[in-house]
């Protein structure tokens, strides 16, 4: 047989079909938001998920541009070493320079003064003896230079 439903005879009855159909709409809203959570589980899950590439994609780009600077860095660094080197280089050559001339012009100023002061008292003995010898190898060597010249120019033209 059918269940046929019959008004409820009693207050009793009508009060627990009342509750009964509480229970009833209830349920069916539980399993609207069972539905619901579950739909916004996965919404949240898809938002964790590109929020995590998005997160990756960002440290990426942080990482490209760290080794973009360090790149960047290094090549001033190595441009800035090299422009100071070359200057300083430069000043040390100088500096060397400097001290070298002026070490030799105070050796060659003493060198000068002895010499000075010697052919002073020995001037007559060293034109009379020395003079004239590296007079004569002078000589000599300007006539073998000169005779070398012309035999030099005298066989090109031959």
């Amino acid at each position: 047989m059918k269940n046929i439903p019959t008004a409820p005879r009693t207050n009793r009855d009508a009060l627990a079909a009342l509750v009964v159909g509480e229970i009833d709409t209830l349920l069916d809203k539980l399993d609207a938001l069972q539905g619901h959570v579950n739909a916004t589980g996965e919404n949240i899950q898809i938002t964790i998920n590109k929020l995590e590439a998005a997160g990756e994609s960002y440290n990426q780009a942080v990482l490209a541009a760290n080794c973009r600077s360090k790149n960047e860095m290094f090549e001033y660094l190595k441009t800035i070493s090299a422009t100071i080197v070359a200057k300083t280089y430069d000043e040390q050559r100088v500096l060397v320079q400097k001290l070298i001339r002026d070490a030799v012009s105070d050796e060659i100023i003493a060198l000068k003064r002895a010499i000075s002061d010697s052919s002073e008292y020995h001037q007559g003995a060293f034109l009379s003896s020395w003079g004239k010898i590296v007079m004569g190898c002078t000589l000599t060597a300007l006539m073998t230079g000169a005779i070398t010249v012309e035999l030099i120019q005298r066989l090109v033209i031959f």
